[in-house]
């Protein structure tokens, strides 16, 4: 199943593919109004680890964040790789 999200013009829309690809089960805590990853406003890493927008942040060590975090990482790298 491939969950990354095509923006306008074939570009990979990275953050709707993060939130999709990173969406949490019921035993996570919820977040209010929403986690910052599902947001369209603009982000923020703080440097004690908070990940937020400008309506929410989740704590250092969110699950969701960390995922998000991995996943990012490990897409850069084949973009990376299809440039060798």
């Amino acid at each position: 199943m491939n969950l990354a999200v095509r923006a306008p013009g074939g570009d990979l829309n990275l953050q709707a593919t993060l939130s999709l690809s990173s969406a949490t089960g019921p035993d996570e805590p919820v977040v209010k109004p929403h986690h910052p990853i599902t947001c369209s406003s603009s982000l923020r890493f703080e440097e004690d680890g908070t990940f937020a927008c400008g309506h929410a942040a989740v704590p250092p060590g969110d699950i969701r964040t960390q995922s998000c975090l991995d996943h990012t990482v490990a897409l850069l790298l084949l973009e990376l790789c299809q440039n060798l």
